[in-house]
């Protein structure tokens, strides 16, 4: 009987999830405890000793406990169940396994946990091969234009469900093919992963010499301008034919949430007391913190011998969606909150050089992938004449 690798690492997940939440508590455990035992003086060392002991025994014993019940709960559920799909081809299951990956996925993976997401093209709820049976099995109907869609933090390829698969699914426009990625990864490794998977697919897309165009949602906008650099940098073949790139919310000057927390994680780190929480947020995944500033993808775009504005001129399209909160793009609330998690000034790219930029007010940052304006202004972008055909 073969036991899905995915549910056997159970207990490898469950352990890093309650080592990252038991640290904090167990130190500001040990940091109260401490001042009180200072003020009680010599007579108390003795039971601070033990206290001390005591404690590192109870977490020690959380910790334990956690990894056991997590390894016995995912053999048991690998065993009764060997015929049911893997937890990364369910909804639920695949759904906690990118949060999972949003928060630590760059720790699973550095761990060898079955749970870190690999990279991959999804259809159909399965993987698809990249040599050209495969393919052209996956997409029967494929087209001279691949639509390559990347999410964004703590998601996976079913965000984009439904609307632009749907919308693109009959292949007039494009061939919509959704890229799974670990999105706690840093951006720039990912974005050289993604080159490297894009060629394999260039080359052994049905359709020869198809036009590639990269759509990214987020962080996978990113990923999508990361991905450009690296295939400049390689030599590789499909960027001579990516002709747009599109983001929708993408923080690519940073993101004001993620600058948040590395504020707020300085400040709780000046206390003692709370010390141990600043810690806890600083162990967040190096691709939550690639957000904070959107530099990381700008070095790589740099490294491949482009400045910040020279998309257009090496041959692809820059298209920028942006929202705000407020009725007008201008009003002093839109300014400051644009989208609740990534402004206006940094949606539009006022540094990249984008061909086009749409800002649309009363949307939110999670509404924009199900709005009737976003996916049709996607849709007429992408069906706009490509550089070189």
């Amino acid at each position: 009987m073969v036991i899905d690798n995915e549910l056997h690492d159970l207990g490898g997940a469950a352990s890093l999830v309650v080592e990252r939440l038991v640290a904090p508590v167990e130190g500001m455990h040990r940091v109260i405890s401490g001042r009180v035992f200072k003020y009680v003086g010599a007579p108390g060392r003795i039971v601070h000793a033990v206290h001390d002991g005591m404690v590192g025994g109870v977490y020690g014993a959380i910790r334990l406990g956690a990894g056991l019940l997590g390894v016995g709960a995912g053999a048991l559920l690998a065993t009764r169940s060997p015929e049911a799909h893997p937890v990364s081809d369910s909804s639920t299951g695949s759904g906690l396994q990118a949060a999972l990956n949003g928060v630590w996925g760059d720790e699973l993976a550095m761990r060898g946990n079955a749970l870190a997401v690999k990279l991959s093209i999804r259809q159909g709820n399965r993987n698809v091969a990249l040599d050209r049976a495969s393919l052209s099995t996956a997409y029967p109907h494929a087209s001279g234009h691949v639509a390559v869609l990347l999410h964004g933090l703590g998601q996976n390829e079913r965000c984009w469900k439904p609307g632009l698969p749907e919308l693109l699914a009959d292949g007039s426009i494009a061939t919509p093919v959704a890229v799974r990625y670990n999105s706690g990864q840093a951006i720039a490794d990912t974005g050289a992963e993604v080159a490297e998977l894009l060629e394999a697919l260039w080359m052994n897309w049905p359709v020869a010499g198809a036009r590639i165009s990269l759509v990214g949602y987020s962080m996978g906008g990113l990923v999508a301008r990361s991905a450009y650099a690296a295939g400049i940098s390689a030599g590789h073949e499909w960027v001579g034919r990516a002709a747009d790139l599109i983001t929708v919310g993408a923080p690519h000057h940073g993101s004001p949430a993620a600058r948040g927390a590395r504020l707020g994680s300085r400040a709780l780190r000046v206390a003692a007391t709370s010390r141990p929480l600043g810690e806890f947020i600083e162990t967040a995944s190096a691709g939550i913190w690639d957000l904070e500033q959107g530099a990381s993808v700008a070095e790589v775009w740099n490294e491949a011998g482009l400045t910040l504005g020279d998309g257009v001129g090496k041959g692809l399209r820059q298209h920028f969606i942006a929202a705000v909160v407020t009725g007008k793009e201008k009003h002093p609330v839109g300014i400051v909150v644009g989208d609740l998690i990534v402004r206006v000034a940094s949606a539009t790219g006022r540094e990249l050089g984008p061909s086009n930029v749409r800002v649309l007010g009363k949307r939110r940052h999670f509404d924009l992938l199900s709005d009737p304006e976003v996916l049709a202004q996607i849709a007429e972008w992408l069906g706009d004449a490509g550089v070189g055909d």
